[in-house]
């Protein structure tokens, strides 16, 4: 199986983008998370689709804490010099991500209950 859960914090405000072909909402963000136990930190990109793309773009900022489960995608690519590249993500579905530090915002809701 193929799943992870984290915690972590936003490095960045997140960044969404609608896509061209279903007019699908997704948010990218880099996040930090340290490992536990260690003096270490790891810094991968966190994407989410639809609501919770749409939810953590509207609430998330630089700085905010939160815990995710997602599972480990790959992308892999040849640049126009014929060069092989792979970079590793995590992908966020619905029911699993929160906030766990308090919004400045009061009228921050829930996480979303489902997407699609």
């Amino acid at each position: 199986m193929n799943t992870v859960t984290i915690t972590g914090r936003f490095t960045a405000d997140p960044e969404m983008k609608i896509t061209s072909g279903q007019g699908k909402a997704v948010t990218t963000v880099r996040v930090a998370i340290n490992e536990q136990g260690r003096d270490k930190t790891v810094f991968i990109d966190l994407q989410s689709w639809e609501k919770t793309a749409e939810f953590i773009a509207s609430y998330g900022t630089k700085g905010r804490l939160f815990e995710a489960t997602a599972h480990l995608a790959l992308d892999q690519w040849t640049d126009t010099e014929g060069g092989q590249h792979s970079k590793h993500y995590l992908v966020i579905g619905p029911y699993q991500f929160r906030f766990l530090d308090r919004s400045t915002s009061t009228d921050e809701p829930e996480a979303p209950a489902e997407d699609g």
